[in-house]
């Protein structure tokens, strides 16, 4: 039985790995913080999020192990001899574990998406059997390039990033990049946007969008009225509140949903990776237009109308309030960007499997649902 080093096996993206690792046969040595009866329960929670609801059993059987474990600290916070044990037993090391904060400062993510890759690096580099890196990096280190077909192999900073977390994700494609050179495997995967239509549970794994989804919820709640009064604003004839948002009409964004996204990874990590790094874009075949988007990201409020202008020289309140929920709202929405992924459509050729349709409205609402919330005071932190 294969075994599979996998950091952040409770995260979003993570629990799905974990549960496909697990049907297929292989050993998975979850990295997780807390103590083992607490990250067990986790485990647990996130498998059956994943849709593996008889979870118990692969931590019965042995097949599922917690391994206390923290990025931020040296040899993952283990004793030498703990440490080279767990780097002996990796066949493949899985780095999915990030910090996938959009609004969080350098200084957060770095610690995590940048050092963190670096200590799991250390950790495969250590490892007798000379271990694959899988390493999950995003699309987004595309950074701010508008336009044009993202090559599976690029790697660009001249266009700059929109976040300190695409940043973070460069810069650990770098450490990735470096460290296979020397002779090494590496695969590196890059999604676009996760995505779930499933109702999110109360302490399972949330998608990047989940803290976003909530704030826009809760705004929702207190109607047009309320958000008149906060920002100034007065609703019109018909009680609709109007916001603009900067961009182009055309914009594109690629969303992809968070299942199918694990499937091809498992997919094509199946190739075997000759010494250096393999580059593949897991994204979706059809691009979703932004007013797609944003129109399932109001769907909660009919009483919103957004619009997208090319320029916006003075902006309400409101739409400075709403921008600021969107980091890089400003140059995201000028994005007509597409990414290669000739690899995974072979992939998928040679399995028979089928990519999935563009993304409807009734898909992007349920992604973007939460149960209503009371309503408490409006005020700006939201």
């Amino acid at each position: 039985m294969p075994t599979i080093v996998l950091s952040g096996a409770t995260g979003f993206l993570g629990a799905h790995l974990m549960a496909r690792m697990l049907s297929a046969g292989v050993a998975v040595l979850a990295l997780t913080r807390g103590t083992p009866a607490f990250a067990g329960r986790r485990l647990v929670r996130a498998l059956h999020f994943a849709g593996l609801p008889a979870a118990g059993h692969f931590l019965q059987t042995g097949q599922l192990r917690v391994v206390p474990a923290d990025l931020h600290r040296q040899q993952l916070g283990a004793e030498p001899p703990v440490f080279q044990q767990l780097a002996d037993e990796a066949d493949e090391i899985w780095h999915s574990a990030a910090c996938t904060d959009l609004q969080a400062p350098w200084e957060v993510v770095s610690q995590v998406n940048v050092d963190g890759t670096r200590r799991m690096l250390h950790l495969a580099a250590a490892g007798r059997r000379r271990p694959r890196f899988v390493h999950i990096s995003t699309a987004f280190v595309a950074g701010g390039r508008p336009t044009g077909m993202i090559g599976a192999d690029a790697l660009d900073a001249s266009h700059g990033f929109l976040t300190p977390y695409e940043e973070s994700k460069y810069h650990a494609e770098q450490l990735v990049r470096a460290w296979a050179a020397e002779g090494r495997r590496a695969l590196v995967l890059r999604p676009s946007t996760l995505l779930s239509d499933r109702p999110p549970g109360l302490r399972g794994p949330r998608h990047p969008h989940a803290a976003l989804r909530l704030k826009l919820n809760r705004l929702a709640a207190h109607g047009p009225h309320a958000l008149a009064q906060r920002f100034g604003l007065a609703p019109d004839a018909e009680g609709n509140v109007q916001i603009r948002l900067p961009g182009r009409p055309d914009s594109l964004i690629n969303l992809t949903p968070v299942e199918y996204a694990a499937d091809a990874m498992i997919r094509l990590a199946r190739a075997d990776s000759a010494p250096g790094t393999t580059t593949h874009h897991v994204v979706h075949p059809a691009d979703t237009p932004l007013a797609h988007w944003l129109g399932a990201m109001a769907a909660n409020a009919p009483w919103v109308r957004t619009r997208i202008v090319g320029h916006l020289p003075d902006p309400t309140s409101l739409e400075t309030f709403v921008a600021s929920l969107l980091p890089g709202s400003d140059r995201y929405s000028y994005h007509r960007r597409h990414y290669e992924r000739t690899a995974l459509d072979l992939a998928e050729q040679r399995d028979g499997a089928a990519a999935p349709p563009a993304l409807d409205a009734t898909y992007l609402k349920a992604a973007l649902s939460s149960p209503a919330r009371p309503t408490t005071p409006l005020h700006s932190g939201i």
